[in-house]
């Protein structure tokens, strides 16, 4: 690989394996890379609203609005109106979604493990701070405090 790449280049690269590599392995089930991003989320934090989902990817509401319906309809989770705000969506992942939770976290620890199969634990420790830290800053450049 070329030495010269610019960071930007290398990040898309990775990014872009990771969205091949989910394709590949969950295929089957029609999930995009950001549906999954969304279930796990959704399954970590049920009864999360759908703005402070928005939120916490740092995409706008329309984008996660989409990405929802789609989970919706492939019946992996449920939007409910917050009887406190008829504007807003608690949701949860459905039965069907919670039984796909487990492949989908085998997926991501095989994609970690292979992508970080030559490094140490502490060079992977390392680089997972940095990386956070390098995210953290490129939210305050934009405007975005994390």
């Amino acid at each position: 690989m070329d030495r010269d790449i610019p960071l930007k280049g290398l990040l898309s690269i990775i990014l872009r394996s990771h969205r091949v590599f989910i394709g590949r392995e969950l295929g089957h089930l029609n999930l995009t890379d950001a549906q999954v991003a969304c279930l796990l989320r959704i399954h970590r934090e049920p009864g999360i609203k759908q703005d402070e989902l928005a939120t916490f990817f740092h995409v706008d509401k329309g984008t996660i609005a989409r990405t929802l319906r789609r989970l919706e309809e492939s019946g992996f989770i449920e939007r409910e109106q917050d009887p406190e705000n008829r504007r807003r969506y608690i949701l949860e992942v459905t039965g069907r979604g919670e039984e796909i939770i487990p492949l989908i976290l085998k997926v991501e620890e095989r994609w970690e493990d292979l992508l970080f199969r030559n490094f140490t634990d502490d060079e992977r420790r390392i680089f997972r701070e940095m990386c956070r830290r390098l995210a953290e800053e490129g939210l305050r450049i934009r405007g975005d405090e994390p």
